[in-house]
């Protein structure tokens, strides 16, 4: 792919591209966009009569696709990729979840047997699940009853296991954002402890209410915004597109950009 002639920085998020456009852009021949598309790796455009209309979405899923050809992935593991992105339910299966309710500010905390985190964690469960519940994922909620207050992060450490991480790896991994949060909670706490005289409980009430989904989203965004950033995913402006958004409007959550 070719250096586009105006970044993806640069157009507004509203703009409305042509195939043709979106070729100049890419440096692809419109052939090669449509065998995109054909493949599944590339969403269709919007209809207007007979007319597509792309948007910079596509631009960025092209950009994606280029830098993950350029790591040696082909076009059909790139494809399997993007739909296990989309569509990753085995922790869904396991605990009666459905999708999109891995991705929610309001997911689900599970209950958990030792047989279903077993299922999900061979390597670490039964043997090192006080590791586990040391790193807060999992957590002890009754005798022989576990906790799981993010599948999220537990279908990270599932994805990860399945791709061949090792279970020092996911532990170390898993416990450093039970820290981070740790360290979140703590400050959060503290703020909340001195609170100015002006600010009186309703408002304080108001305030952890509209809070607590910025708290959510922020340090979400904020941690994939960095992580993208010093992987050198995508250019200075944006870095945080190609790996916060699903298929259709970023890249996968880890691993050859990895969310999850």
């Amino acid at each position: 792919m070719s250096d586009p002639s105006m970044s993806t920085a640069d157009i507004p998020a509203t703009a409305e591209l042509s195939i043709d456009e979106l070729a100049r852009q890419t440096g692809l021949p419109v052939r090669t966009i449509r065998e995109y598309q054909s493949m599944g790796v590339l969403p269709a455009p919007e209809r207007r009569g007979r007319v597509g209309v792309y948007r910079p979405s596509h631009l960025r899923r092209l950009e994606l696709i280029a830098r993950l050809q350029r790591r040696g992935y082909s076009l059909a593991g790139i494809r399997d990729l993007l739909t296990s992105w989309q569509h990753g339910a085995d922790l869904g299966e396991v605990l009666g979840l459905e999708p999109d309710e891995l991705v929610h500010i309001d997911e689900p905390g599970m209950p958990a047997s030792v047989e279903q985190l077993a299922r999900l964690l061979p390597a670490l469960v039964p043997g090192r699940l006080a590791e586990l519940v040391a790193t807060g994922v999992v957590q002890e909620c009754g005798p022989d009853i576990y906790c799981v207050p993010s599948p999220s992060l537990l279908q990270l450490a599932v994805d990860l296991h399945s791709a061949g991480f090792s279970p020092e790896q996911l532990l170390h991994l898993l416990g450093s954002i039970g820290r981070a949060a740790d360290t979140v909670a703590d400050a959060v706490i503290a703020l909340l402890a001195e609170r100015p005289s002006t600010v009186d409980d309703q408002q304080l009430t108001a305030l952890t209410t509209r809070g607590r989904g910025l708290l959510a989203h922020g340090t979400g965004r904020l941690t994939i915004h960095t992580l993208g950033r010093r992987l050198g995913l995508d250019g200075a402006a944006g870095s945080a597109a190609g790996l916060s958004r699903p298929p259709g409007e970023g890249g996968p959550p880890s691993a050859p950009e990895q969310t999850p």
